[in-house]
């Protein structure tokens, strides 16, 4: 594909083109990648074609954008730095870590499409120097992304290279991770004279970096959690509107009861019908439980 314009053709001042050029520009480049996956289907598979779609996507973003070492905007950040990373209200470093190039995003999904195991979404997190949810979020819209091109879909493509061209991208994050604000005032504890010596022992004291690790898994599977209910990974057949706006048909023959047994008994719970007869728990069902299900844990900041 001819490119949009070169960095040359820049200098010399040559005319910029407007964001509906750049977007016509898309539809045929996307028009040309079918045609061109209809040529070669004999050659190549559909997953190879796939492949090559999503890395000349990358490719054409990543052309499209404004070249690398322009000037970008700078973006505002906090006033209070947390982490110690000298964030100002001036300089957001952390920033850039929701600013990773599509060519990146792409490369992330093609390393865990072909060895799942050895880039997991933690490995991949660890590479890129990112959260761990932000790489199971990236994985998941790819994933999307995948299944659109192999049903030969009209992606906009020409609105990601305009935002990479507003606000810039990175090829690497800057290590942002979950922080703990841990008290570090003196904890007192009063006890009588008797107890003096003998049953009074402070607490154990733990470094707010292992109080943000511990919470940081926490968050980590509940991340992960709700994102494959959201894509609808699990409880595929559950209902994801309001019943109150929305409420379901009643069945034919009347609802189910779902009976949870009480007391001491190795029973599980399981659906039961008018007729007598019953049935244990499907896999959508159990999720529709376990998301009922109350999760006591220590709030989390």
């Amino acid at each position: 594909m001819r490119r949009a314009w070169s960095v040359a053709s820049r200098a010399r001042g040559a005319r910029i083109p407007s964001a509906r050029e750049r977007a016509s520009e898309w539809r045929s480049f996307a028009s040309n990648v079918v045609d061109d996956a209809s040529e070669d289907g004999k050659k190549e598979s559909e997953e190879q074609a796939t492949n090559r779609k999503l890395v000349e996507s990358a490719r054409v973003v990543r052309r499209t954008s404004a070249p690398a070492g322009s000037a970008r905007r700078d973006a505002w950040g906090w006033l209070y730095d947390l982490a110690e990373t000298g964030e100002t209200a001036e300089r957001w470093a952390n920033g850039a870590n929701c600013r990773l190039s599509d060519r990146v995003k792409t490369a992330m999904y093609l390393m865990h499409k072909s060895d799942p195991e050895t880039w997991s979404a933690s490995a991949l997190a660890e590479k890129y120097r990112i959260r761990e949810q932000r790489a199971l979020a990236i994985l998941t819209l790819k994933r999307s992304e995948e299944r659109h091109v192999k049903e030969n879909e009209t992606l906009s493509h020409d609105v990601e290279a305009l935002m990479e061209q507003a606000h810039g991208t990175v090829d690497v994050g800057t290590g942002e991770k979950h922080v703990a604000d841990a008290p570090t005032f003196p904890n007192y504890q009063v006890v009588s004279a008797y107890d003096h010596g003998k049953s009074a022992k402070p607490k154990r004291f733990v470094e707010a970096s292992e109080v943000a690790r511990r919470e940081e898994k926490v968050l980590v599977r509940e991340f992960a959690e709700r994102l494959r209910y959201n894509t609808s990974e699990t409880g595929s057949t559950l209902q994801r509107v309001s019943r109150r706006a929305c409420a379901p048909r009643r069945p034919e023959g009347g609802y189910a009861l779902h009976v949870t047994p009480l007391g001491d008994t190795p029973l599980e719970p399981y659906v039961a019908f008018k007729d007598g007869t019953q049935r244990a728990l499907n896999d959508d069902e159990r999720e529709f439980v376990r998301r009922r299900t109350p999760k006591p844990r220590r709030r989390i900041l």
